[in-house]
């Protein structure tokens, strides 16, 4: 049985989004519900999601496989209960519960952050999906790398654009100066996102 009353940090998970993006989603009305007493928590209505999705042209389908890692997760948790999560293995398990599939890709893209010294520093697309990016080739000047940046990927045919802001996950140096950098979106437009990823 699914709530009726989600939390941000719930449909941050299904949006892939920075938590703050979710506040100010209902902040601005564009998500419905109510704020604890005495507290700045907000609860989220259920409802009020699926609205957004289809507002914005987003598949359920992504609501639809939070519930599913959310209810593994849950089931994992009970006291002396066998843990759901056990029964398979581990490479197997990620890939069951891996909410946003990525979309391999080969695209140009730019990299613009506080601190790099050029204003657009080219980077390969790797993989795409709807929460982030793999990037390779990025050089680092003087080591600096941002925390926080803006993406900007060129799609094969040179005719769109996608803009997001990201922040590194992870990274790693590879042979000679270039690094590759694990990247989730905080600042994308969702149906824009999807409606790309379709495209390409």
């Amino acid at each position: 049985m699914t709530e009726r009353v989600m939390t941000t940090g719930q449909v941050a998970q299904v949006f892939s989004v920075n938590i703050n993006t979710v506040i100010k989603w209902f902040d601005d009305g564009k998500l419905e519900g109510f704020r604890l007493p005495e507290s700045n928590e907000r609860r989220i209505y259920r409802d009020s999601v699926r609205t957004f999705m289809t507002a914005h042209g987003i598949a359920e389908d992504l609501l639809t496989a939070f519930d599913a890692t959310h209810v593994v997760k849950k089931r994992g948790r009970k006291p002396g209960g066998a843990s759901a999560t056990r029964t398979s293995a581990p490479a197997a398990q990620g890939a069951e519960l891996r909410v946003f599939p990525r979309k391999p890709v080969e695209l140009d893209g730019v990299l613009i952050g506080q601190g790099l010294e050029a204003e657009a520093t080219p980077v390969q697309v790797k993989n795409l999906s709807l929460g982030g990016a793999y990037l390779t080739g990025f050089e680092a000047p003087r080591n600096l790398i941002p925390g926080e940046f803006k993406l900007v990927v060129n799609a094969a045919d040179g005719k769109s654009q996608l803009e997001s802001v990201c922040e590194v996950v992870h990274l790693r140096r590879t042979d000679g100066d270039g690094m590759t950098i694990g990247c989730r979106f905080t600042r994308v437009d969702p149906s824009r996102l999807q409606t790309w990823l379709a495209q390409i």
